[in-house]
């Protein structure tokens, strides 16, 4: 568990910092990368407060996955479209058979999504 706890905070400061273009890096020292380390140190507190309640974290788990379940095609449709287009990718842009694929995934991504929130609310959210 400290392990993963680890790597969750580093992920936090390096998604962070590559967002707003801070220079990051663990092997980088708090002094040349002062808002990284921040991060770091912010994660780890929030983490430790959740930590302190009474907040079942399975509970948050399954709400995090429906609610990851519903976003998924506001993030795929983009991916596609970039696939598609030679700007971006050049002459790698999807064939017609990948692209059939695609629409069909397509589709079921968005039937789980709108699946996904009364699912949760019939079954109690697994309860």
């Amino acid at each position: 568990m400290f392990g993963a706890s680890l790597e969750t905070t580093l992920s936090n400061g390096y998604v962070v910092s590559q967002y707003f273009g801070w220079s990051w890096g663990k092997l980088v020292a708090p002094r040349r990368a002062p808002l990284f380390h921040t991060v770091l140190l912010i994660s780890v507190i929030v983490a430790t407060a959740l930590a302190l309640t009474s907040i079942d974290p399975i509970k948050i788990t399954e709400y995090s996955i429906v609610f990851s379940a519903v976003v998924l095609p506001l993030t795929y449709i983009p991916v596609l479209l970039i696939a598609n287009d030679p700007n971006y990718v050049g002459d790698k842009t999807n064939s017609k058979f990948s692209n059939a694929i695609a629409i069909i995934m397509l589709v079921v991504v968005v039937i789980a999504a709108l699946a996904a929130l009364p699912l949760m609310i019939a079954t109690k959210a697994g309860a």
